[in-house]
């Protein structure tokens, strides 16, 4: 698996920096105890791996709420990495750090947890 990984990142960036997503947020997911099929689908589900992306459009506002490759508003992300001690400004988009904060919140957060993320959690199979 290395070696197709080493290849993949030799002859194509883009690929390989989703690759690596992927496998962070397999491993990340498994470590607390997430289904990680389903956590990536989460992740396909709300950006398509694409660790820039924005949503949830504010006309009335002239600016996206949610961004990043979990889409996290700004808000969330501020309450959320003080609980869990990440150490992320929230316009860096870092993916690594939106997935740790993500598998921290489904994980632990026991009163809204993964319906921060409730269509796409829904889609899934993430909420009953």
């Amino acid at each position: 698996m290395f070696d197709l990984l080493v290849a993949l990142c030799l002859y194509n960036k883009i690929a390989c920096r989703q690759q690596q997503i992927i496998n962070y947020a397999v491993v990340s997911a498994k470590t607390h105890s997430i289904d990680s099929n389903k956590f990536l689908e989460l992740i396909s589900c709300e950006s398509r791996f694409d660790e820039k992306n924005e949503g949830d459009w504010r006309s009335e506002e002239s600016r996206f709420l949610a961004n990043g490759l979990l889409q996290f508003q700004e808000e969330t992300w501020l309450g959320y990495s003080r609980v869990f001690n990440i150490k992320r400004a929230y316009w860096d988009l870092d993916p690594f750090a939106q997935i740790d904060l993500a598998v921290l919140i489904i994980r632990y957060d026991k009163t809204k947890g993964i319906k921060n993320w409730w269509n796409c959690g829904k889609r899934v199979g993430l909420i009953d």
